[in-house]
């Protein structure tokens, strides 16, 4: 039986850059799943108008992106998927997925996912990429408890040539699964392929519902199947001599005894 207290250790110590838990399979999506998401990805793109993160204002500025890169906000207190405003605001509350109808496979992920602070819909183009930062997994929530924030992505759409980097290991993250990205390394994005990189991606404070769905033992995500043997493996190294941060929010000396958060 999987320790849900360990893997928050885990993800922790990467948090701090002390080995731990930096990506891991979770789901790998069942094909009509990965088929029904990727028709609702083509289908917003091109219904909806994205955010540029590159622009200026932008939440995602500061990651410094260079290239095309666009993003669709799914959960938002207006229903404008170009609306940034609360994604990193640490709150499940006030947001919601509005067009179930018209993206039913976006609908019934959102649905099936507890404690949600955001999903997006996240797009490099050719040759577009996010330049080395650093934010944070170890959060505090609004009663003082230190736990985590945990950051997934699905790939919907990638090329071997779309790279992930995380404390100098260099992942490719394949189609169709879904993997913790721990936010708290030094990370990096780039499509080095020849067409768009289509990622979903979704932050979720881990309670103890969260986290025993995403790590746990127990039935899968509808629609999906759960990996039980580890990975990925890093595909590459590059060390990175500077790299944009923001403070972290929670110093190493108090994230001792990290636990699972409470619905906020």
């Amino acid at each position: 039986m999987t320790d849900l207290r360990a893997v928050l250790t885990s993800i922790r110590d990467a948090n701090y850059h002390r080995g731990g838990l930096r990506c891991r399979w979770l789901f790998d999506a069942e094909p009509a799943t990965l088929a029904g998401l990727i028709r609702d990805a083509e289908r917003m793109r091109a219904e909806q108008s994205p955010s540029l993160p590159g622009a200026a204002g932008h939440v995602t500025r500061w990651t410094d992106p260079s290239g095309r890169v666009e993003q669709f906000s799914l959960l938002t207190a207006s229903g404008r998927y170009d609306d940034f405003r609360h994604d990193h605001d640490l709150s499940t509350f006030g947001k919601r997925f509005r067009d179930a109808a018209r993206y039913p496979a976006f609908n019934s992920l959102v649905a099936a996912l507890p404690d949600l602070v955001n999903m997006r819909l996240n797009v490099l183009g050719p040759g577009a990429a996010l330049a080395p930062h650093e934010e944070h997994s170890v959060v505090r929530s609004r009663t003082g408890r230190v736990g985590v924030r945990a950051r997934f992505h699905l790939p919907l759409v990638t090329d071997e040539h779309a790279t992930l980097l995380l404390d100098g290991d260099v992942f490719h993250l394949a189609a169709g699964t879904v993997h913790l990205v721990n936010h708290g390394c030094v990370h990096a994005a780039r499509n080095a392929g020849p067409a768009d990189r289509v990622h979903l991606v979704w932050d979720m404070l881990l309670t103890e519902e969260a986290t025993g769905l995403m790590f746990g033992d127990g039935p899968p995500l509808a629609g999906f199947t759960r990996i039980t043997w580890p990975g990925p493996e890093p595909v590459g190294r590059r060390e990175v001599p500077d790299w944009r941060r923001i403070a972290a929010p929670v110093p190493e000396r108090e994230a001792h005894d990290v636990r699972f958060l409470d619905v906020q």
